[in-house]
């Protein structure tokens, strides 16, 4: 810490590898307290500033979103361990990755049937197709898809 007892904003953002612009956004939504100010205005932080920041970054990577995180905060200041919520947290973002992937594979099964029909309209890409095979108004081919 420097003589100041705290940090200014770059020598934080240089200490939790957070751009000084990510932290003064964090402030603005409420996940971090106001720091200190010193008499020409310059923002003061201390340790409590840095584990902060540190949680966050942690939070993140559960794949929880700033909001997720800021209620965590609010349970935990209200005195409550917020682990419960943690736990319903991760568990909804593990249903919608599963739904997602879910999702991914359908569509990676359908672009995969629908590349087999071109392949067989189209097996040699170097000779240009003809009207015949890639008839309608632009292209046939997925015009022709219901």
């Amino acid at each position: 810490m420097t003589g100041k007892k705290g940090w200014l904003i770059g020598e934080l953002s240089d200490r939790v590898e957070i751009s000084a612009h990510t932290i003064r956004y964090y402030e603005r939504l409420g996940l971090l307290e106001p720091p200190r100010r010193t008499e020409s205005q310059y923002r003061i932080y201390g340790k409590e500033n840095e584990e902060r920041l540190r949680f966050i970054q942690k939070a993140k990577r559960f794949g929880l979103s700033l909001d997720e995180i800021k209620q965590l905060i609010a349970i935990r200041t209200e005195g409550t361990p917020p682990c419960a919520s943690l736990k319903t947290m991760v568990k909804q973002h593990l249903d919608a990755l599963d739904y997602q992937i879910a999702e991914m594979i359908s569509l990676r099964q359908e672009l995969a049937n629908h590349y087999e029909e071109i392949d067989r309209s189209l097996p040699d890409v170097s000779t240009p197709p003809t009207e015949e095979i890639c008839r309608g108004k632009i292209c046939g081919l997925i015009e022709s898809i219901e």
